[in-house]
């Protein structure tokens, strides 16, 4: 058993001998050698374009512009229609012009497009209210305007002619303005005129059979009987007419005589 003992000895020198550098694992560098090449360096990606920022949840987006409000409409009847007279009523009217004398003829309604409440639903075309008494052209107006002008004309206005110098016959009356679709003088176009419903009726003057005529215009008390005449003539006219404006009312009504049939509360008449 003595060779045991050397194999022994060797064996314990081998287990207790440190490990040698080529038998231990190699340390991991921390860059790589020299003799290796360097790796390649990937690609850098393109960058991604910024996203859009998302929309304020608290701030509405801007709207569109948006067209100016459209006017408002009318509502309710235009005034000519609301002055439209009865079957009743206007067969009357026209009934009594023919038993005046008056020469008419009933007119075609007129109507205007670009103002819904201008117009006559039932106009007249007067061309002699009393027999002999003439409006060059005529005058469309509506039937009751021209049954108070016939009136007035048989039971006023004749009668004071008769009392100028040589008692000359009325004739004609000379127009001013008629049918009219246009604003009253001195409202900024906020109220219709009566002219535009067939209510009024300007006379700018008188003429007589003896070639004479009376112009209306201011007479600052002049003491004639052409004065006096006017005088007559348009005091008398508001017993017949619910509003006469003529000199002296105002700047526009200094060459004429206004007459209207226009309706007041309480009968109301206005006389300047």
């Amino acid at each position: 058993m003595r060779w045991l003992a050397p194999i022994l000895v060797a064996m314990a020198a081998l287990l207790t001998a440190p490990a040698s550098a080529q038998d231990a694992p190699a340390p991991r560098p921390d860059h790589p050698a020299a003799d290796r090449p360097a790796p390649r360096p990937e690609a850098e990606a393109a960058p991604e374009p910024p996203a859009e920022p998302a929309p304020d949840p608290e701030t509405p987006e801007k709207a569109e512009a948006e067209p100016p409000p459209a006017a408002p409409v009318p509502t309710g009847p235009p005034v000519h229609a609301t002055l439209r007279e009865s079957d009743f009523d206007h067969s009357a009217c026209l009934l009594e012009l023919t038993l005046l004398g008056a020469d008419y003829s009933e007119a075609p309604p007129i109507l205007d497009p670009d103002q819904r409440d201008c117009g006559i639903d039932r106009p007249v075309l007067l061309r002699q209210p009393l027999p002999g008494i003439e409006i060059p052209g005529g005058a469309p107006m509506r039937c009751d305007l021209a049954r108070h002008l016939a009136h007035w004309l048989r039971d006023f206005v004749r009668p004071a002619a008769a009392l100028l110098p040589g008692q000359p016959r009325l004739v004609a009356l000379e127009p001013g303005s008629t049918y009219q679709c246009r604003a009253t003088v001195g409202t900024a176009g906020e109220n219709l005129s009566e002219h535009a419903f067939g209510n009024a009726f300007d006379i700018a003057a008188f003429r007589f059979d003896d070639g004479s005529r009376i112009e209306i215009g201011p007479r600052q008390d002049n003491g004639d009987l052409q004065e006096a005449f006017q005088r007559a003539a348009r005091g008398t006219a508001c017993l017949h007419f619910t509003t006469v404006l003529g000199p002296g009312a105002n700047a526009a009504h200094d060459d004429h005589l206004h007459l209207d049939i226009k309706a007041r509360r309480g009968g109301f008449r206005l006389c300047q």
